[in-house]
């Protein structure tokens, strides 16, 4: 089913950030997220993102963040990459016989199971913007003490995100 392929593109390379300040070779804020002896794939891709990027992903993923939460599946389709909405409709296509034809129907059969069974998990903007290219990965620091990254990819200047609910870092 492709709602397990959460995190997509892992790897890649570029500089190691934009400057600054950093801990154990990591640029800050990245290096907020690395977990010693983890899976820190995220953390090394590409470059950290400039603060002018981080706001750009910011308002996309609060935004994307609280249409999903609130199950407002139509707005939330909106904030979507093409690619990931063809591979959610598919998977919804033959889930359900043909029932699920489009995005909005696809995260309304899916539900839960799409989106999370979380409410809203970002508590301000994102800390981290990691990217290569077109792909980025969004981390911050959400509710409940969770740390949270969120895929996105860049379609016509714009990053949308390529994933139905975040991923949470400790999984």
């Amino acid at each position: 089913m492709v709602l397990t392929l959460l995190v997509v593109g892992c790897g890649g390379s570029g500089s190691a950030g934009n400057g600054g300040d950093s801990e154990n070779g990591v640029p800050r804020p990245t290096s907020e997220f690395v977990i010693p002896g983890g899976d820190n794939t995220i953390q090394y891709f590409g470059r950290e993102g400039s603060a002018k990027e981080r706001e750009e992903a910011s308002q996309v993923v609060i935004a994307w963040d609280r249409a999903r939460a609130a199950e407002k599946w139509k707005k939330d389709c909106s904030y979507l990459s093409r690619p990931y909405i063809d591979l959610v409709v598919t998977d919804a296509e033959g889930t359900s016989k043909g029932k699920a034809t489009n995005c909005v129907e696809a995260l309304e059969f899916f539900g839960p199971l799409a989106s999370g069974e979380f409410g809203q998990t970002t508590t301000g903007p994102i800390d981290s913007l990691r990217i290569s290219q077109k792909t980025g990965y969004a981390q911050y620091h959400g509710r409940k003490g969770i740390d949270w990254i969120v895929p996105l990819e860049k379609e016509d200047g714009k990053w949308k995100v390529a994933v139905t609910a975040p991923v949470d870092r400790r999984k």
